[in-house]
């Protein structure tokens, strides 16, 4: 393996993703650990990495605002090129990821062959694939591909994000806020997830039920968290959910915050997103409603959860917007998904009584 410097890193665009590709950037660091490494990633995936030890420098490279102007975009280009990388990793799939790569002068660029982008790496790695078709593969493991293929060692292929002190004070204060610290009992928290699109969200109807129906089966506390984008997806909910639900959306709870959140509680319940990534990388207990999606992508070991489908013959289709009856997440029964949550939710303990 070569000696390397100074190396680049793109990292991938979604939430989850970021937090998938962690055991790659750690890789990275274990296996250049004198090298000067600098990660390129979008602004607001940037709370998500905080605290992390594998960087020198952190970019940030809006796509949708400031870098889609021609002057802002060639002024990060040579801001770039002046650091001379000797290396570049390019997880994306994306054209504009290995191009900007290119741009930036990287000696060797490392990526996948897609998008008619090949000419732009000078290690264009092939896709898994079975019987000559691409392998839906869990992304923490393609994205390590990248780093095996140039003769990276991974030490560990686990999931990993940092909750700072004061983000968990934050919380704390949050709970005393909606006087959830009086009590012991489990905290279950929910958050819908639809900021990738309408088809993998669920019904506000799920959600409230789902929450009516474990606080009477269970002592717990269950609380709903929302992007702050999606105000008007919290309100349905909690009208739809007669008192059980402690609204959590309008504190307004930043990606730094929402790690802290999802380590305090005790589960969490949530569709095929970045925050069931983040409670998988801090080992806590996740129930996952998975319509659209292929669950390869996303199934890994160190999970402890359970995911719940209903049997359709249209899923996986990985659309935005579902074009007939969104039936992969409406036949979803709550039922099914506080079964699952019950059984993930610790036992607490009784105290034997005096004879």
């Amino acid at each position: 393996m070569q000696k390397a410097n100074n190396i680049l890193v793109t990292a991938p665009s979604w939430v989850g993703d970021v937090v998938m590709a962690t055991p790659s950037f750690r890789c990275v660091r274990e296996n250049f650990p004198d090298a000067n490494i600098t990660l390129l990633l979008k602004p607001y995936a940037k709370e998500i990495l905080g605290g992390a030890p594998w960087f020198d420098r952190v970019i940030e490279y809006d796509t949708k605002d400031k870098h889609k102007q021609a002057g802002k975009y060639l002024s990060l280009i040579r801001k770039l090129r002046k650091t001379k990388y000797d290396l570049a990793f390019v997880l994306p799939n994306s054209f504009s990821s290995a191009l900007i790569t290119w741009s930036a002068g990287a000696s060797r660029r490392i990526g996948y062959v897609r998008d008619n982008r090949a000419w732009l790496l000078t290690d264009a790695v092939q896709r898994p694939k079975e019987n000559g078709r691409f392998l839906p593969t869990y992304m923490g493991d393609y994205y390590l591909r990248l780093c095996t293929s140039i003769g990276c060692k991974v030490g560990s292929k686990k999931t990993e994000v940092f909750v700072s002190p004061e983000s968990g004070k934050k919380i704390e204060q949050l709970f005393s806020k909606h006087g959830l610290t009086s009590n012991s009992r489990p905290k279950v928290l929910i958050n819908p997830g639809a900021t990738y699109g309408s088809s993998k969200f669920w019904t506000a109807d799920g959600f409230a039920e789902t929450a009516k129906l474990l606080r009477e089966q269970k002592d717990c506390d269950v609380l709903l968290v929302t992007s702050p984008d999606e105000k008007d997806v919290a309100d349905k909910i909690v009208d739809a959910s007669d008192g059980n639900i402690v609204n959590l959306s309008q504190d307004r709870i930043t990606l730094e915050l929402l790690k802290a959140l999802v380590d305090k509680c005790s589960l969490l319940i949530t569709v095929d997103s970045g925050p069931r990534h983040i409670a998988v990388a801090l080992n806590k207990p996740v129930v996952t409603l998975i319509g659209p999606t292929d669950p390869r992508y996303s199934r890994t070991k160190q999970e402890i959860g359970k995911v719940v489908r209903a049997p359709v013959d249209c899923a996986p289709c990985h659309l935005k917007t579902c074009p007939t009856d969104h039936r992969c997440m409406e036949q979803i029964k709550p039922q099914k998904v506080v079964a699952a949550a019950i059984e993930l939710l610790p036992k607490r303990k009784t105290r034997a009584r005096k004879q």
